[in-house]
């Protein structure tokens, strides 16, 4: 028995190695989530046009950003596969690992160019939409100051790379945790002006942002450097690779645009809500607030399982590698099971959250159908986090097409159901969630399918 314990203890693709991972990539995307608030509630105190422009702006922001910085994110799950690929005896990255950070940097560079010409571009954008002339030009300089961000969020979703791929998270916590607190800094000092500094209001948040990424792509980029394991690569890794930048912008294109069409589609059937009622979209936004909020942990996760599953793959295609998935799915599950409790029996509790601060007499309105959008929501959050679990194992499998497809196809199935019941009218809130848990449901079931095919494939061979 003691035996046994000891050698669970050291298994490396067991659920202590699963939850070491995760445990700070968790803490990571708290910081993340906690910039964006800072960010929101801040230029809402400034003034409602910047606010205004904050959303709209950032929204195009993403849409533009979504595919280079998704794709650089794939370098995880390949430096995770050059990791599981070594040889054991030797301590030292292999060459593949720093060719891979390396592709990272110029293709960076190569999308620099681009993101400069939209920032060109950035009034006549703005314009088509026949905004006031005063909110086009606080989202024109919001949307262009924030392009600087871009090229930041790439590197840094490849230098990160190094790390996570490699199992070592505690520098990414540190450095997340440090950057969060300099962009509350600087938010509150470029919003509103201080030390000489006068107000820059929109322009001073997207500054703020934009010097907080910059500071984080340094901080990984001056780790890698004065890691032991840089010295011993070569000069031959930091060459431009064709066939390794194609590598990671195939499958990794792959993942942004299902990330832009999930937008897309997210944002359509909230526009829907919206139409029917006022009131419908604000109870949507807090519990989709609430349940955003309690699915962090799942990202963490899921980012630990395709480092953990990629690993498996690479060294061992079969018993290990199954062993693997499985435990995946069981912390997945957890987790999943966690959230689903929570909105299902502490909804009025957990709604209190973002109402707080909302007038009597507008949370007695919006309360109730809160409440009720929480157990929809609770719904929503199972097969959501399912999907995302299995997506983190298709990755690490090296293949994001599933991914893709289960998004495209299911989509346009939800806004039919959707749109069977028109005119929108208030009681249309429910059935557009009912939409949204269908279309959940359906990219769980699909992706399911696609990781039992892949399974199965691989027994056979």
């Amino acid at each position: 028995m003691l035996q046994r314990a000891t050698d669970a203890e050291h298994d490396p693709f067991g659920y202590r190695s699963l939850f070491t991972i995760a445990i700070p990539l968790v803490a990571s995307v708290a910081c993340f989530s906690i910039t964006l608030f800072t960010d929101r509630v801040l230029l809402m105190w400034y003034g409602p046009t910047s606010s205004a422009a904050s959303i709209s702006a950032g929204n195009v922001y993403w849409t533009v950003a979504c595919i280079p910085v998704t794709a650089m994110g794939f370098v995880t799950p390949l430096v995770a596969a050059a990791m599981g690929r070594r040889d054991s005896s030797k301590n030292s990255v292999p060459d593949e690992v720093w060719r891979l950070i390396w592709q990272t940097t110029w293709i960076t560079l190569g999308c620099i160019p681009i993101f400069a010409t939209l920032g060109w571009f950035s009034p006549q954008l703005f314009s088509a939409f026949d905004h006031p002339q005063h909110l086009v030009r606080a989202e024109s300089t919001y949307f262009r100051t924030l392009l600087l961000v871009a090229p930041a969020s790439m590197l840094e979703a490849g230098l990160t790379a190094f790390f996570v791929g490699r199992r070592i998270t505690k520098p990414i916590l540190r450095t997340n945790v440090a950057t969060a607190i300099l962009n509350v800094v600087l938010d509150y000092w470029l919003i509103f002006g201080a030390f000489g500094i006068p107000s820059l209001g929109v322009l001073g948040a997207a500054l703020a942002t934009a010097i907080a990424m910059w500071f984080k792509a340094a901080v990984f980029f001056a780790l890698i450097v004065r890691s032991n394991e840089s010295r011993t690569q070569t000069s031959t890794v930091r060459r431009f690779e064709l066939p390794l930048a194609i590598r990671i912008l195939g499958p990794g294109s792959v993942l942004g645009i299902q990330q832009l069409m999930r937008s897309s589609m997210f944002s359509y059937i909230l526009l829907m809500i919206g139409t029917a009622s006022v009131k419908g979209l604000a109870a949507t936004s807090a519990a989709l607030s609430i349940y955003q909020l309690l699915s962090i942990p799942a990202i963490g996760m899921a980012t630990a399982v395709t480092v953990l599953v990629g690993q498996a793959h690479a060294s061992d295609a079969g018993a290990t590698t199954r062993k693997t998935i499985h435990r995946s799915i069981v912390a997945g599950g957890l987790i999943a099971a966690i959230v689903f409790l929570s909105l299902l029996l502490i909804p009025g509790i957990l709604v209190e959250i973002p109402l707080h601060g909302v007038s009597s007499e507008e949370r007695n309105s919006v309360r109730p159908i809160a409440i009720v959008l929480m157990y929809f929501a609770a719904a929503y959050g199972v097969f959501d986090m399912t999907s995302l679990c299995l997506g983190a194992i298709l990755k690490g499998l090296g293949t994001t097409t599933p991914i893709l497809v289960s998004t495209i196809a299911t989509g346009p199935i939800a806004i039919a159901l959707g749109w069977l019941h028109w005119p929108p009218i208030a009681s249309a809130v429910n059935r557009w969630w009912c939409a949204l848990v269908v279309w959940a449901g359906l990219q769980a079931f699909l992706l399911s399918a696609f990781l039992y095919r892949r399974m199965a494939d691989q027994r056979t061979h």
